[in-house]
């Protein structure tokens, strides 16, 4: 699906389960412990509420947008059982690299600014807080370069 400012959505519910169960497939070899690939009713939530973002006609502004927000939403809504983080974080390097981007995060880097982020987005039961999505949209920003 392309959007009118020619953006590209090429997740879907499915696209999300398959990530989240080899995130959780590698990290039960890695870590050897038993892990629960499971969604939540929450999963349908994610789609609608990417959709709703990034919609200013910017292109580069609009992927930045819908990135943070796939970003925090899968932990906000608690998609998963597990993982919601590590999924938010690779679905919306695809969508930034299905739509001509690479997201450059360190992997050897723990990144704690990046999860602190997403672990105060997971607090918020009622809305997405504002300040830390815009602080989210700020490390994509500075942390996607063209193709």
């Amino acid at each position: 699906m392309t959007s009118n400012n020619g953006i590209i959505m090429n997740l879907d519910n499915q696209y999300l389960i398959d990530v989240n169960e080899k995130i959780l497939k590698r990290h039960e070899k890695i870590k050897k412990v038993k892990v629960y690939v499971e969604t939540t009713k929450n999963i349908d939530r994610v789609i609608p509420k990417v959709n709703s973002v990034g919609n200013s006609g910017n292109r580069e502004e609009d992927l930045i947008e819908k990135a943070a927000c796939i970003m925090a939403v899968i932990p906000w809504v608690q998609a998963f059982f597990d993982g919601n983080r590590r999924t938010g974080i690779i679905a919306a390097s695809k969508f930034l690299h299905d739509n001509g981007y690479e997201l450059e995060i360190d992997p050897d880097n723990e990144n704690l600014e990046l999860r602190d982020m997403l672990s105060e987005i997971k607090k918020q039961s009622q809305t997405l807080n504002q300040s830390i999505m815009k602080q989210l949209s700020f490390y994509i920003s500075k942390r996607i370069r063209p193709l």
